[in-house]
């Protein structure tokens, strides 16, 4: 993080909300490609070289053009740096939903025309991100002296890097022409004294169109977590559901946890089998979890490690644990010892994606120790979840408390299209085997 600079340059680059808009606008303004690949695909056809079926298919693929127009405006919060994969997974899903829709119907389709559809909208919004949505350093001015150190105080190391994030001071009561300052907003401290004065220089910034943050908001836009230590009681009252999301969502995870049995149990038979040829014991073993509203469930996994005789002590995996046999150092790895929860997500008790479920044990302990940590069973426990992908695996109480900061960003947050996120950076997560015990 930098010292505060003064700097004498023109205020000239856009802020966040000038910015968000012109993304939104040109991503309206994509329907003119679309509407231009119609009228090549007309032109083709008159032409001999496609029939009938393939303008009529890229007229339908405006459908899938707007879908991922909406998932990007859900993923606007996003820090960042994950605005460029984000924008590439959005399009692509969307476009690959265009044959399922198309099935759906028991219609014909060109998959040349979705093909090119695809491609005009790929290129016209990889434009518009590189015109206005790959800037990644967040600056910011600042008013309240400690403000530098408040900031520091909630990021971690590799969160507060002078690519992440520039500070600048800022005179109070200033009118924004004459600061002479180019920045993305002002942050403020929120507990600051009420002062008339500050109040209307306040609201002089809002007419004037320049975003205002708190110290817990700019920490959050660098990080894509919630500050914990710093939540309030109305910050919390504010995390809810949308039940038409929760709808969908059980819907998606039915339908593809069923789609896919053909897969997922020959794939759990043969890792089982493999388990229990590797060492003596059972081939699964459960656990106690806690679950959506606090309700307790039994989670089902593929042994890893040595049978031993049952415990009533729970402790974490380490790195290393030499209690792992070879075979189940291999499934963790690859996420398949986590094929069986699938009968969980079946029964309703958990989701594909989600804060993962916690040990019952472990949760009554860390309810105790962090008021918010109840919070993340607002949803249903996933298979994966943004903690999982953004931090790893835990084991530890405070690598525990950053776990709960990410799950509550996804508490507040949760949508379709951060979902599509996840789903995305697990594929990446089981390739590399990032966070794996």
């Amino acid at each position: 993080m930098t010292q505060p600079v003064v700097t004498s340059r023109p205020c000239a680059e856009p802020d966040p909300a000038r910015r968000d808009g012109a993304l939104l606008w040109w991503s309206l303004l994509g329907l003119l490609p679309q509407a231009l690949g119609y009228a090549i695909a007309h032109k083709m056809q008159h032409a001999g070289w496609v029939t009938p079926l393939f303008p009529a298919t890229v007229l339908w693929c405006a459908v899938s053009y707007l879908l991922a127009t909406r998932w990007l405006h859900q993923g606007a919060h996003l820090p960042p740096r994950e605005q460029g994969g984000f924008l590439l997974v959005v399009i692509t899903v969307a476009f690959l939903l265009t044959p399922l829709g198309f099935a759906l119907l028991q219609a014909p389709y060109s998959r040349g025309a979705v093909l090119m559809a695809y491609m005009l909208a790929l290129a016209w919004l990889l434009c518009g991100h590189a015109l206005w949505g790959t800037r990644r350093t967040l600056h910011l001015a600042y008013v309240d002296a400690d403000l530098p150190y408040v900031l520091r105080q909630m990021l971690r190391p590799q969160e507060q890097g002078d690519d992440r994030l520039r500070l600048t001071s800022w005179v109070a009561g200033l009118p924004a022409r004459k600061q002479r300052v180019a920045v993305d907003g002002v942050v403020l401290d929120r507990l600051a004294d009420p002062d008339p004065q500050r109040q209307q220089w306040i609201s002089e910034l809002k007419l004037q169109r320049i975003p205002l943050y708190s110290a817990e908001a700019a920490a959050e836009m660098l990080s894509g977590r919630k500050i914990t230590g710093t939540l309030g009681e109305q910050d919390l009252w504010q995390l809810t559901n949308y039940p038409a999301y929760d709808i969908a969502k059980r819907m998606l995870d039915l339908g593809l946890t069923l789609i896919t049995v053909p897969l997922w149990v020959p794939l759990c038979m043969a890792a089982g089998l493999a388990v229990k040829f590797d060492s003596p014991g059972p081939m699964l073993y459960s656990q106690q979890r806690m679950g959506r509203h606090g309700r307790s469930f039994r989670i089902w996994k593929l042994r890893s490690m040595r049978h031993e005789p049952a415990s009533h002590i729970v402790q974490f995996a380490k790195q290393q644990d030499d209690r792992i046999t070879s075979v189940g150092r291999f499934i963790r790895r690859t996420r398949l010892d986590e094929l069986p929860q699938l009968w969980n997500v079946l029964r309703g008790e958990m989701s594909l994606i989600g804060p993962r479920p916690e040990q019952a044990e472990f949760a009554h302990h860390f309810a105790a120790a962090m008021p918010a940590y109840p919070y993340r069973h607002l949803v249903r426990p996933g298979l994966t979840g943004w903690a999982q992908v953004q931090h790893g695996y835990t084991d530890s109480a405070e690598q525990t408390a950053i776990k709960l900061s990410y799950d509550l960003y996804y508490v507040t947050h949760c949508s379709m299209a951060l979902d599509l996120l996840i789903a995305y950076k697990t594929v990446r997560t089981v390739l590399t085997g990032f966070g794996a015990r």
